[in-house]
C-alpha cells in the first residue's frame, strides 16, 4: 500500500519584500501492487497545503494555501514550490503555526486510498 513519510516544510522570507518561499516536501513510497495497478490505469494524485495550526484554542486548523496537486508515477520525494504573502502565512494574532499537509489519493473508486501526515509546525509572526 502507497505510503507517505519524511514530510517537511521549510519558510525562507524574501528580504525587502512582503513574501516568503515555502517549499514542502514529502516521500511517496509505493509497492509492488500499487506500481502494477498505476501500469493498468490506477490514478494517484498528491496535494498539500499549507494550514494554520491553532490547536483548538481559538477554532479549527484554518487552511491558508494550497498548491497544485500532482498526479504520482513512481517512488519518491515529491516537491510543491510557491511565493506567497506574508499575510497568507499570518494565520492569527501573535505567533503564528504553519505545517504543511499532504494527501494521497486515488481517484480510482475500484481501488480505495487516502491516506495524510503532516509536516512539523514552523513558528514565527509573519
Amino acid at each position: 500500500m502507497a505510503s507517505l513519510s519524511n514530510p517537511a516544510l521549510q519558510i525562507d522570507l524574501l528580504t525587502g519584500t512582503s513574501n516568503a518561499n515555502v517549499t514542502a516536501t514529502v516521500r511517496v513510497t509505493l509497492d509492488q501492487l500499487d506500481t502494477f495497478l498505476l501500469s493498468g490505469g490506477l490514478t494517484l494524485q498528491l496535494s498539500s497545503k499549507l494550514v494554520g495550526d491553532d490547536s483548538g484554542l481559538t477554532g479549527a486548523d484554518d487552511d491558508l494555501f494550497f498548491f497544485p496537486s500532482q498526479n504520482i508515477t513512481n517512488t519518491g520525494i515529491y516537491t510543491f514550490q510557491s511565493t506567497v504573502s506574508l499575510g497568507t502565512l499570518d494565520e492569527d494574532n501573535g505567533g503564528d503555526e504553519v505545517f504543511a499537509n499532504f494527501n494521497l489519493k486515488s481517484l480510482n473508486n475500484i481501488f480505495p486510498l487516502n491516506t495524510s501526515v503532516n509536516s512539523p509546525n514552523i513558528e514565527g509572526s509573519f
